[in-house]
């Protein structure tokens, strides 16, 4: 294990100590310099095989409901906050911290947690560990560390509960630098008190709270221990954590066994810490008188590990008695080898008697925390000549083993114990364990802490009280100022059934002596007086407490909410007393919510009363509504508004106003006249107030205007009828008209009685005929409107004609002819308001449907097509048009013709046309043309065909390329007219376009197209290679001449010596070199040329490279 701050390894201390009952309570410890985040497990477990509920509480608080059953424990994680103290502001002040577990059958519980170097395991005692006098029971520390302490945390369960702390070394300085000779405070149920002395603080704060004195007036529960302790003189930095739950002075005894830990018995981690609760007690160990030794009240002696007898099979025990009452508790190591000051416990150690339990039924999973497990040995304590089982297997392997100076009790001792554990035996039986692996130990015991019997009182005057002692035993006998109770032969008694009094209960066992507990003074609850309140939800209901008889003075400081409201919250004043209940905003229906409070007087004895209080919470409810009315000539409308559906809350007020911030009344609300809109009822009960809005619609009267409605309707069916649907004549000639109902009659009096005779809504008709009309609204109760249409029969468009027939032309003389027929409309008509549409069928013409387009194709086959003539003024009327498709004709004479620029040629369109119009105005059949565009308008059959032709101008070619290899010139031509010929001297021409044998030096080629019109022609060169200058001024060979080379791009000559020395290189186009380098004559000798140059016409790249000979005169 490692020492806190120094972070050495990781260690454990686990303490079971642990009880069957139906009721646990968990008190919290100080932690001060806790490090890393706990995490906290309820463990609960029973040998009840038939499930039943348990409630974990915190703070008076229900956390959590569990089922609980034989082999099914319950593991319930905890909050932290609830058990561990790790922040100096929890220390002596009342928290809200601390567990209350309860069940209907009996179960065993345990808080067991894991931290960064840390872990405990805490077992309640049940009901056995609730008293009103405790010694305290905390390890004597040795060395003063910041992080070694002494702790105790108290729990009361009962409100108003004070509690003193004496009898410890008035020299001791608490964790927040207090330092008196007694420490009193008052908590309520299920609050928590929580002390600390921190060892560095004073020397005296290592052992100083040793036995200190706690003293209630009513009964607590105490955890005490020391998080963390060194408590032996061979160890100054290692720790652990001891932690147990304390048991009052009724529940000691004077006989005690202990089986060792797994440390050394002289490692000093084994001893027994022993406290006296009077004064004068002896002490002996194994039978031995320690003469030397007397204790006082308060005092304490510690019982070394030497006195540990090895007995058989592995056992070591040691039995401690003393002639008084006394505390006991075991130190322990986890471990027998490495470092065994770093696994060290604390365990109470439960008095020997033979009203011990027979059997331990169950434990769970003794081995284990959370996710952890450890290697357990279980050590069980009997009466001598038991048979003992573990989960019904014999254990006479590891047993039973005497024990010095106590005949009457053996041990056991078994290794590697894991899971769920049931011990029985045929006689007294309590078991504990000790356990560890590597740098963990733990030990603790599961039974015996109520094996002294005496009397509990359990429960509140609210609730209901019951004094009882521990079941188990055979034979129950209950007194009452010394004077028996009759048929009281139960383990509990309701007092309240039998009066105030000095009650005892006498209870026998088999094998064992009767006993005779202790007095309990019992004074039974006051009545409890019940207040019904009625209040609205935005209200609050104040209280003033007061006696409903006695006469003394409420003390507001001990007022106290025993059960809190579920659907509100209660304050108390704490200067007033006054109550002050308030319910829970959000509630959407009326609700009975209850809650009791106590209160305290001011004599004494003081007297103390409780009240419950019932509240009928209302719920003010209101819905908006909308009223309907018909409007009259002013368009308002007149309400009942108190008709109106706002709110189902009875004995309501209900005001009502035309505005939102309720600033204009409404005088008579049974006869409201107003227009539409909204008005608002202010609803009131209980004091709360809520404002409904009342939508107020009026209903128009139907308007009928038969003249927005053109009844002059054509008849174009065949019969000559006309159609009308009444849907669609109703919205024009009614407005709104989707809240009203409107029939069509053919008598006016059917209309005005607003019978069934009504006509259908597709009606036909081949005369003028009036019809009448009668609406009425959907809704509400207004009367009806009549009104007349006169229908009438109208005119048909005038037409010049309703047949037509025409020509058509095709001017593609290609066998049809795209058409508008739009464009015969003055066939017909010459009325521009006149719209047209077309049809393919007669039929489809006079109803007016499936036009077709205006667009059409007309073929040789001609066409008919019916046309439908529309205008504002008057009916549709019909036509027929007939298309005919006529061909024109084309010269076939008539063709293009490509001449030079200046000749002329005859363009001729040939005979058999009946007139002909040229592009020039000529009217012949030919005209004589010099190039251009020209056309010709061909008259045949009545049509007139344009036909174009062109004049062409004859196109020179184009030299593109010229190549030449050597002496051999390859000539591109491209466009004019092939095929092309080909000269180099514009005179003789040649069909190949290849010469070749050509002379160094310029040439000129001639190409001329087949047309003979222009020739065209380019100048190439033969490149002239020279071998040899002379430059001696003769005239002869005297310079390097390439100056042809200006018809090339990009020409380069350079001469170089022979070493490769640069002697000439041309520039700004001079091609020309005298054979001087710098103005000098250069020695005769041979030199190197490179000539290089870009061809114009292909842009590649040519080079040319040799000797050159220059020879000077000598």
């Amino acid at each position: 294990m490692k020492k806190i701050l120094l972070a050495f390894c990781t260690f454990f201390c686990l303490l079971i100590n642990a009880q069957l009952d139906t009721e646990h309570w968990f008190a919290p410890m100080s932690a001060s310099n806790l490090l890393g985040t706990p995490k906290g497990y309820l463990y609960l477990s029973t040998n009840e095989t038939v499930p039943f509920a348990v409630q974990i509480s915190n703070n008076n608080n229900v956390i959590a409901t569990v089922q609980l059953s034989k082999g099914n424990p319950v593991i319930q994680s905890i909050s932290n906050n609830m058990m561990i103290a790790s922040a100096s502001s929890s220390l002596f002040t009342p928290v809200s911290m601390g567990l209350h577990v309860k069940g209907n059958k009996k179960f065993f519980a345990s808080y067991r947690f894991v931290v960064k170097d840390q872990a405990e395991f805490i077992t309640s005692k049940g009901l056995a560990g609730l008293g009103k006098n405790f010694f305290v029971g905390v390890a004597p520390n040795t060395s003063a560390k910041p992080y070694v302490n002494s702790t105790i945390g108290i729990t009361a369960t009962e409100d108003n509960t004070t509690v003193t702390l004496s009898g410890y070394n008035q020299n001791v300085v608490f964790s927040d630098l207090v330092s008196a000779p007694s420490r009193t405070f008052t908590i309520n149920k299920g609050k928590s008190y929580i002390i600390e002395a921190q060892s560095d603080l004073n020397p005296n704060n290592l052992k100083g709270l040793v036995g200190a004195k706690i003293v209630a007036d009513k009964p607590i529960s105490v955890t005490n221990g020391n998080f963390n302790s060194i408590y032996t003189t061979k160890n100054s930095t290692n720790v652990d954590v001891l932690m147990d739950q304390a048991v009052p002075v009724e529940r000691l005894g004077k006989d005690f066994v202990m089986v060792k830990g797994n440390g050394p018995a002289n490692s000093g981690m084994e001893a027994a810490l022993v406290i006296a609760t009077v004064n004068n007690t002896k002490l002996t160990v194994n039978g031995n008188l320690l003469n030397a030794v007397t204790l006082n009240a308060g005092d304490h002696y510690l019982v070394q590990g030497t006195n540990y007898v090895s007995q058989a099979n592995g056992n070591y025990n040691m039995s401690i008695s003393a002639n008084n009452n006394v505390y006991v508790y075991q130190l322990l190591a986890g471990t027998s080898t490495g470092n065994v000051y770093a696994t060290g416990g604390m365990n109470f150690i439960p008095p020997l008697s033979c009203f011990l339990p027979t059997e331990i039924n169950e434990i769970a999973s003794i081995n284990e925390i959370g996710t952890d497990s450890f290697n357990a040995r279980l050590n069980i304590i009997t009466q001598a000549g038991a048979t003992v089982t573990v989960n019904g297997n014999p254990i006479t392997a590891y047993g039973p083993a005497p024990v010095t100076g106590n005949i009457n009790w053996v041990t056991y001792s078994i290794p590697n114990v894991t899971g769920n554990v049931t011990v029985k035996s045929t006689k007294p039986v309590t078991a504990g364990i000790a356990a560890g692996d590597g740098a963990v130990g733990y030990g603790g015991y599961f039974a015996g802490f109520s094996s002294i019997p005496v009397i509990t009182k359990t429960g509140d005057c609210y609730n209901g009280v019951l004094l009882q002692v521990e079941p188990g035993y055979d034979v129950y006998k209950w007194y009452r100022n010394g004077v028996e109770i009759v048929g009281a032969t139960t383990p509990a008694i309701n007092p309240d059934s039998y009066g105030s009094g000095i009650y005892t209960c006498e209870i026998t066992k088999s094998s064992c002596e009767k006993r005779l507990t202790a007095e309990y003074d019992y004074t039974t609850c006051p009545p409890i007086t019940t207040t019904t309140y009625d209040i609205g939800s935005c209200s609050t209901q104040v209280i003033t407490p007061a006696f409903s008889s006695s006469t003394q003075t409420v003390v507001p400081a001990n007022t106290n909410i025993i059960v809190q409201p579920t659907h509100g919250s209660v304050s108390i004043n704490p200067a007033t007393g006054l109550i002050t209940y308030t319910p829970n905003a959000g509630m959407t229906t009326d609700f009975t919510d209850t809650f009791t409070y106590y209160i305290q007087g001011n004599g004494t004895p003081a007297t103390f009363e409780y009240f419950k209080i019932i509240v009928n919470t209302h719920v003010l409810k209101v819905t908006n509504d909308v009223m309907f009315s018909c409007a009259d000539t002013n368009g308002n409308g007149t309400y009942n508004l108190k008709t109106a559906s706002i709110t189902t809350t009875p004995g309501t007020t209900i005001a009502y106003f035309t505005n939102a911030n309720l600033t204009g009344p409404i005088a008579n609300p049974l006869n409201y006249t107003g227009p539409a809109g909204n008005v608002y009822a202010n609803v009131t009960s209980y004091g709360c107030s809520q404002v409904a809005t009342i939508t107020l619609n009026t209903f128009p009267r139907p308007v009928i205007n038969t003249a927005n409605f053109n009844a002059n309707n054509c008849g174009d069916a065949a019969d000559g009828s006309a159609h009308v649907n009444f849907n669609n004549v109703t919205p024009q000639i009614v407005a709104n008209s989707a809240i009203f109902t409107v029939s069509y009659y053919l008598n006016q009096a059917d209309a005005i009685a607003g019978n069934s005779n009504t006509l259908p809504a597709n009606w036909a008709y081949t005369a003028n005929t009036t019809v009448y009309v009668r609406a009425t609204g959907n809704t509400g109760s207004c009367p009806a409107v009549l009104g007349q249409i006169n229908f009438t029969i109208g005119n048909k468009v005038p037409l010049i004609t309703n047949i037509a027939q025409a020509d058509v032309c095709d001017n593609d003389i290609n066998g049809s002819e795209a058409i508008n027929l739009n464009d015969y409309k003055g066939l017909f008509t010459i009325d521009p308001a006149v719209v047209l549409s077309f049809y393919a069928s007669a039929a489809d013409a006079q109803s007016g449907t499936n036009p077709i387009s205006a667009s059409q194709t007309l073929t040789s086959s001609g066409g008919i097509y019916y046309v439908r003539f529309q205008s504002n003024t008057a009916c549709a009327n019909t036509g027929t048009l007939t298309l005919i498709l006529k061909i024109p004709k084309k010269s076939t004479t008539l063709q293009d013709h490509t001449i030079c620029s200046t000749d002329k040629i005859l363009l001729d369109a040939g005979p058999g046309f009946s007139s002909y119009l040229w592009s020039n105005g000529a009217t012949t059949s030919s005209i004589s043309a010099s190039a251009g565009n020209y056309y010709v308008d061909l008259g045949f059959n009545g049509c007139v065909y344009r036909q174009y032709v062109k004049v062409n101008t004859a196109q020179s070619p184009v030299i593109s390329k010229i190549e030449v290899s050597g002496t051999t010139a390859t000539v591109y031509v491209t466009g004019g007219t092939p095929p092309y010929r080909y000269s180099l001297n514009g005179f003789d021409y040649q069909s190949s376009n290849i010469f070749t044998g050509l002379s160094r030096g310029t040439h000129t080629v001639y190409v001329l197209g087949s047309d003979g019109c222009r020739y065209v022609t380019k100048n190439f060169l033969i490149v002239n290679i020279i071998n040899t200058i002379t430059p001696n001024g003769d005239g002869i060979n005297d310079v390097l001449n390439y100056s042809e080379l200006g018809i090339k791009q990009n020409v380069s000559i350079e001469v170089s010596d022979r070493y490769g020395n640069p002697v000439y290189k041309s520039s700004d186009k001079n091609y020309i070199w005298d054979g001087k380098s710098n103005g000098r004559s250069l020695p005769t000798g041979t030199y190197w040329y490179v000539i290089k140059w870009i061809e114009p016409d292909t842009q590649l790249p040519v080079s040319y490279s040799g000797w050159l000979l220059i020879k000077n005169r000598e």
